[in-house]
């Protein structure tokens, strides 16, 4: 427990360094050690001070955090982001270890402070303080029941201890199971509860957006998997409302995608697609449905906040995310157009990113679940396939515009922040036996 109590103490020193370069090395051997010590372990839960407990699906995500964290961490940001990012850092990884219902509650509420500030005082235009209402009256209005149900929990089970819940398979009935449920839902989001994250992400900074695509929406994916681990039962019954919402969700938004003109807005609502689909496939509750579910997250993860990161080179080269002005940008800058490809072929699931292998667990679970789905199965992916080759090729292909006459070369830094992004995305294909353990 030492190392993680070790790591938040590091993490604030981070602070005081003046080379970026030197905060993304100690964030990435803080995400090293967490890998290297606990890789070996084949106990379930890993637990300290009855407070903290780390298993596998926290213990991913944590490193997650700190790996986007530390890409973040070489950009120019001033002294008070940087401060609000390390905060954010430290919540997030404080949100995955914690074990408490009501500790899990209150870390969760408090990420969107730091997120407020980013998109606040990083954001371009005046429509961002829109964007922040949105986020916080869908996230903090839908968790006010969830916190009743909370407390109306502690009061008839007198534990809030999420490990000691699971394994009491606890039985509530369909209102509570949805009232808790959607305040994870609207988190991730999921489709219908959307509303707030196409405006988050086009207000937001570029890192503003890594953050929130790349984990943000994972604490909302997290705290899913951890419900339907405590109510299996009422998943079980009445999950099917959900299964089928989120499948027909992801297909209407693969066709939004199809008629997007502006790059950060398919990005983010291709966002919704692939959540949509993770969803879907852990309310299956099979082995292979959390498995896939979770692998999804992180693929989505690392592939998400390298596109918003892409989209963001074109942005500040061209001072626009139109397609139109954006085409043609492979004729003068052939190395990010590899990246482009890159990224754009990870994000429809080619081999060998681990997107492929997560879309297939969760294909299988879904069809394995009701065969009725396999047509559905289908249509998702081809729409999936498509807007992907819809975002390279007209974002890469076609004349050029006059713009591109003054068109600024990419530096060595842009380069090491794309490849740290693709580069795991597709190592961890080569060693799937990491997830099995889940």
């Amino acid at each position: 427990m030492m190392k993680f109590l070790l790591m938040m103490l590091i993490s604030f020193g981070l602070f005081f360094f003046n080379n970026k370069f030197n905060k993304f090395i100690i964030c990435f051997f803080l995400s090293m050690n967490m890998f290297l010590l606990n890789i070996y372990t084949t106990n379930l839960w890993i637990g300290g001070m009855n407070l903290f407990y780390i298993d596998y699906y926290s213990f991913y995500l944590i490193i997650l955090s700190l790996w986007l964290i530390g890409c973040i961490l070489l950009l120019n940001l001033s002294s008070f982001l940087m401060l609000m990012t390390y905060l954010l850092m430290n919540i997030l990884v404080l949100c995955f270890l914690v074990f408490n219902l009501m500790m899990f509650y209150l870390l969760f509420e408090m990420s969107l402070l730091p997120m407020f500030f980013i998109i606040m005082i990083g954001g371009y235009t005046f429509e961002r303080l829109e964007a922040v209402m949105y986020m916080f009256m869908y996230t903090v209005i839908s968790s006010m029941p969830f916190l009743w149900m909370i407390l109306n929990m502690y009061l008839n089970f007198k534990s809030l201890m999420i490990i000691y819940m699971i394994f009491g398979m606890i039985e509530l009935g369909w209102l509570m199971y949805y009232i808790f449920l959607f305040t994870f839902l609207i988190k991730i989001p999921m489709f219908i509860f959307h509303i707030w994250l196409p405006k988050a992400h086009v207000e937001a900074p570029v890192y503003g957006s890594m953050i929130l695509a790349g984990v943000l929406l994972k604490l909302g994916s997290y705290g899913v998997l951890r419900l339907i681990q405590i109510f299996m039962i009422d998943s079980i019954v009445y999950g099917f409302y959900l299964i089928s919402l989120s499948v027909i969700g992801g297909i209407l938004m693969g066709g939004v995608c199809l008629i997007q003109v502006d790059l950060k807005m398919l990005v983010a609502y291709s966002s919704l697609v692939h959540m949509g689909l993770m969803i879907a496939g852990m309310l299956t509750l099979t082995k292979m449905g959390l498995i896939g579910g979770f692998m999804m997250m992180l693929a989505h993860g690392l592939c998400s906040s390298g596109l918003f990161y892409l989209v963001n080179l074109n942005y500040e080269r061209l001072g626009s995310r139109l397609m139109f002005i954006n085409k043609g940008s492979l004729m003068v800058n052939p190395s990010l157009g590899l990246f482009w490809f890159l990224l754009c072929s990870s994000n429809l699931a080619a081999p060998v990113s681990l997107n492929l292998v997560s879309e297939i667990f969760l294909l299988i679970s879904l069809v394995c679940w009701d065969l009725k789905l396999m047509m559905f199965m289908m249509i998702l992916s081809f729409v999936s396939a498509t807007y992907s080759l819809y975002l390279f090729s007209f974002s890469q292909h076609g004349s050029l515009i006059n713009l591109l006459m003054n068109y600024k070369p990419v530096n060595l830094k842009d380069f090491f922040m794309l490849i740290i992004h693709w580069v795991p995305l597709n190592i961890l294909f080569l060693n799937l036996g990491l997830f099995m353990i889940i």
